[in-house]
């Protein structure tokens, strides 16, 4: 992946004053999904990351991989769970890594769901898009290993649960690719979280 850094944004990202209290668990198991759907799309995904952290200033927040990690495993799904709660300047930082990385997946992004609109309206075949479908299926079949191997044993959800996530989560990206995602994805992170 081939990072272009757009200047950081000064959108304020304001805290739902329901919230004041921590960052809720499903926001964290949110952002965490986010940032394992990224890894899935691009291999490199995890190294771009820790490159992007420095790029964009967030090493104070973020100092190093294993603070990184940490962060990650504040998803109550996880193995290593970290029994803490994000700050919310950990949050922005991770909304920040999350949409920056959307912007640069955007092409790709609207292939697999395009794919996969293809794919339920049966015209695969007719449009001569198999290779497509391998490359939607090679993230779905990613996605899944990553959330196996890294989410509580057994998995916390069904294959086919697994699946629904891996696809939705796709259309979550491409929102936060676009003008304001930002903006967007923190408020989609509150919306119907419980303080």
């Amino acid at each position: 992946m081939q990072l272009n850094i757009s200047p950081p944004t000064n959108l304020d990202l304001h805290v739902p004053k329901d919230f004041v209290r921590g960052c809720p668990r499903s926001v964290r198991m949110d952002i965490d999904h986010l940032l394992l759907a990224i890894e899935a799309l691009d291999l490199e995904a995890v190294e771009v990351m820790l490159v992007l952290i420095e790029q964009l200033n967030l090493d104070k927040i973020i100092p190093s991989r294993v603070s990184f990690w940490r962060l990650r495993n504040t998803n109550p799904l996880r193995r290593n769970y970290q029994r803490v709660s994000l700050s919310w300047d950990e949050l922005k930082a991770l909304v920040k890594i999350v949409c920056t990385l959307a912007v640069q997946l955007d092409t790709g992004l609207r292939m697999l769901i395009n794919t996969h609109q293809q794919i339920v309206e049966g015209k695969i075949e007719a449009l001569g898009l198999q290779q497509n479908q391998a490359f939607l299926e090679n993230y779905i079949a990613r996605f899944q290993s990553l959330y196996i191997g890294r989410m509580r044993s057994p998995a916390p959800i069904s294959n086919d649960e697994m699946r629904e996530l891996a696809l939705h989560l796709l259309t979550r990206l491409l929102l936060c690719g676009g003008v304001a995602g930002e903006f967007r994805l923190w408020n989609s992170l509150f919306d119907g979280a419980i303080a």
